[in-house]
């Protein structure tokens, strides 16, 4: 399996232009990537940390802000604040802010999916008036990571940011798409357009949202392998791209299962093995 992925690997480089002279595939044993980062929950035990190893990621994140226990080696931790909060009582963002002071950190990440109920679920209003208390930790802002990054909520909150002089350095997108690496892009290019800012993509994955189990999810892992090959290229060329993370459900999900990038077992999928590889 695994000499199949570099075989691919080296076959997607030549197709895209990105061998390092005519006729040389690109080095796939080369420093990972620094844009590719991975979304997981890394608990006391130390589980999460080890996929982040094994996917050789540069960067993570876990939908907290509080640095986990144990980290995984050569990665970078970026805090995110998952929801609303009392301005009153902030003890955390203190200590976040000291942190940052202290160099842990090099980035900050805002709410988690404001615009949708089941998750944060904060209004635009709420959203910009703790936004400034996000701000003076002093660190980059990377803007809240909305379901629908180019629609009313994410709208109207920039255009707010904008007409009160607040600071978001970067814009989150989240992107649960079909296998199509150009559509993909393709938006991506109208987003960067709609803010002006650069892009952290910090979820994104091949859904079925119809499916009602793997066995019906119309994306085989066939075509979301394809889709990696051909997509990882043109986001590392972009360069309004910042950063990017696949998020990697459960591969018994219905409708992202078979964008999973584990087994069961804890093992890498193919699919895994591509993203590790890059």
């Amino acid at each position: 399996m695994f000499s199949t992925v570099r075989l691919l690997l080296a076959l997607c480089s030549l197709h895209f232009g990105l061998a390092t002279s005519p006729g040389e595939a690109k080095d796939t044993t080369a420093q990972p990537s620094a844009k590719r980062g991975f979304c997981t929950v890394v608990r006391k035990d130390g589980e999460g940390a080890e996929r982040i190893e094994a996917l050789n990621a540069k960067w993570f994140y876990t939908w907290g802000a509080k640095k986990p226990a144990v980290m995984p080696q050569n990665a970078e931790f970026v805090p995110m604040i998952w929801g609303r909060f009392n301005p009153e009582r902030h003890s955390h963002l203190e200590q976040l802010t000291l942190a940052a002071q202290q160099g842990e950190f090099k980035y900050l990440m805002g709410f988690n999916e404001p615009d949708q109920p089941k998750q944060s679920d904060i209004t635009v209003s709420e959203a910009i008036q703790l936004w400034p208390v996000l701000e003076a930790i002093g660190l980059p802002l990377c803007s809240p990571g909305c379901v629908h990054p180019d629609k009313e909520w994410m709208q109207q909150f920039m255009k707010e940011v904008d007409e009160l002089g607040l600071r978001v350095d970067y814009v989150s997108v989240h992107s649960y798409g079909g296998p199509s690496a150009k559509a993909l892009v393709e938006r991506l290019k109208k987003i960067h357009a709609m803010y002006n800012r650069p892009i952290w993509i910090t979820e994104f994955a091949v859904g079925d949202w119809n499916a009602q189990s793997v066995a019906e999810n119309k994306h085989s892992p066939e075509k979301i392998k394809q889709f990696m090959l051909e997509v990882l290229p043109m986001l590392e060329e972009l360069d309004f791209v910042h950063r990017y993370a696949w998020f990697s459900a459960s591969p018994d999900s219905a409708p992202l299962g078979t964008s999973a990038l584990f087994n069961e077992d804890g093992s890498l999928t193919e699919l895994g093995e591509i993203y590790s590889s890059f």
